[in-house]
């Protein structure tokens, strides 16, 4: 993640952990577009633990899959000619093996699955790193959010930017799925 989105970060650190929101920071560093996502897992999965059953894995490889598409997620304007340069995700409850899109999903380990008790069901969240390179960076001037068709889970989405222009913060939602700057 870039430099600049450290502050936006922090000041989102000491929310409380809600269902059908996220966060959500943009951070415009010359070509380099940083976009940060927090989101509880069960707005992507409808479950926060690590999954015990061939469906719930197959789910998180799926919702892996998609990210890396980020792509289609995330359109930034297309005057400023972007494009995904990398994607990373993190979740203290999955294993990074099914968050990897290249692994294929294989089926649980011995041990693990329904055997293991739900008492490590405390909420769990997902974090995602985007880098997107910009050709005409000047043109840039707004990210449009498409999580909401994704992931119907997600309702609201707390955005911060960080631009040449300056900082902005928007809710976004289905209906106003835009940051603009």
């Amino acid at each position: 993640m870039c430099f600049l989105t450290a502050p936006l970060v922090s000041a989102h650190a000491h929310k409380a952990h809600e269902h059908g929101a996220a966060k959500l920071t943009i951070a415009v560093d010359g070509a380099k577009v940083s976009i940060g996502l927090e989101s509880p897992l069960d707005n992507l999965l409808g479950f926060e633990h690590a999954p015990t059953t061939p469906d719930q894995r197959k789910r998180v490889k799926d919702m892996a899959v998609r990210m890396h598409q980020a792509e289609k997620l995330f359109q930034l304007t297309p005057a400023a000619e972007c494009r995904l340069e990398s994607v990373r995700l993190s979740s203290e409850k999955l294993d990074p093996a099914l968050l990897d899109p290249k692994m294929p999903l294989e089926p649980a380990p011995a041990g693990s699955g329904a055997g293991k008790k739900a008492a490590k069901e405390e909420h769990g969240d997902l974090d995602a790193d985007f880098l997107f390179i910009c050709a005409k960076p000047a043109d840039l001037n707004s990210v449009e959010v498409l999580l909401f068709t994704a992931w119907p889970g997600m309702k609201k989405i707390d955005a911060r930017a960080v631009t040449p222009k300056g900082q902005r913060a928007a809710g976004l939602s289905a209906k106003k799925r835009a940051i603009s700057w």
